[in-house]
């Protein structure tokens, strides 16, 4: 991984509506709303992080807070401190020991990559 190919969002970003990245991304903000990530992708909701709304991109790991759908084209990981309120779709999942999860789980073929 390049270090110019890294995008952080801090604590304390606040945002509404749609979020579009590209490459890593580690997430310590606030979103209501979408993050949507191209193809090769890879997003870290940090223990700071939260989210209520739409996640898609190749590979999500939730260490903070979701509320809403998580869609991964590879592989969701929910982490000991990651806490998830809804649906999971992905062709692997990973619910580590000490996560919360309340919602549906469905683990079905990888989808399409977006560009």
């Amino acid at each position: 991984m390049e270090m110019d190919k890294v995008n952080l969002i801090t604590e304390g970003s606040r945002f509404e509506g749609t979020l579009e990245f590209r490459d890593y991304t580690r997430f310590e903000g606030i979103l209501n709303g979408t993050l949507l990530g191209t193809a090769g992708s890879e997003v870290i909701i940090g223990e700071n992080g939260v989210i209520e709304g739409r996640i898609e991109c190749d590979t999500v790991t939730v260490d903070g807070y979701v509320r809403g759908e998580i869609t991964a084209r590879r592989k969701i990981i929910v982490s000991g401190t990651g806490r998830v309120i809804g649906e999971l779709s992905a062709p692997s999942v990973e619910i580590l020991f000490g996560a919360h999860f309340d919602g549906k789980c469905t683990m079905e073929n990888a989808l399409p990559a977006k560009s």
